[in-house]
């Protein structure tokens, strides 16, 4: 039996060697919860919570206590809370850490600028220097003074 696409195994898994009576989801068919062509769900679940609820056929409990409601209730508010938290926190390092880099890179561009501009007038001062050098020595050799001979 050959298998084109990598299956995930609802489940834990077995210790024995008979796993043809797990069900299985196909990778391409994707997990409701993490599918990237669905909806995002409103509320956020957990894993183990969305994999069992789309992998059993059978419609979820309608009856449950108000003690696992409350507790249920309570995990997706902290979830929630935890999730916005976060959130917040990345987008608030990101935005101060992107306009530090903006900051930085301007700076470098400047620093650039004023190199290359250095680079440039210390080229042409060499130049005259190498010109001025080259004019004194013909004045200190020339001789101004022609040779008289008695």
């Amino acid at each position: 039996m050959e298998c084109k696409t990598p299956n995930i195994v609802a489940g834990e898994a077995s210790e024995t060697d008979d796993d043809e009576a797990a069900e299985v989801i196909s990778i391409e068919k994707g997990i409701p919860h993490l599918s990237v062509s669905g909806a995002a769900p409103q509320s956020y679940t957990f894993a183990r919570e969305a994999v069992e609820s789309s992998a059993s056929s059978t419609p979820p409990q309608v009856v449950a206590s108000d003690e696992e409601m409350h507790r249920l209730h309570v995990r997706r508010a902290m979830n929630e809370r935890c999730i916005s938290m976060l959130n917040e926190f990345i987008h608030n390092t990101v935005i101060s850490v992107s306009k530090q880099l903006n900051e930085t890179d301007n700076f470098l561009m400047k620093s650039q600028m004023v190199l290359q501009n250095t680079t440039t007038s210390v080229k042409k001062m060499n130049d005259n220097t190498h010109q001025m050098q080259t004019k004194l020595h013909d004045i200190l050799t020339f001789n101004f003074v022609p040779n008289i001979n008695i």
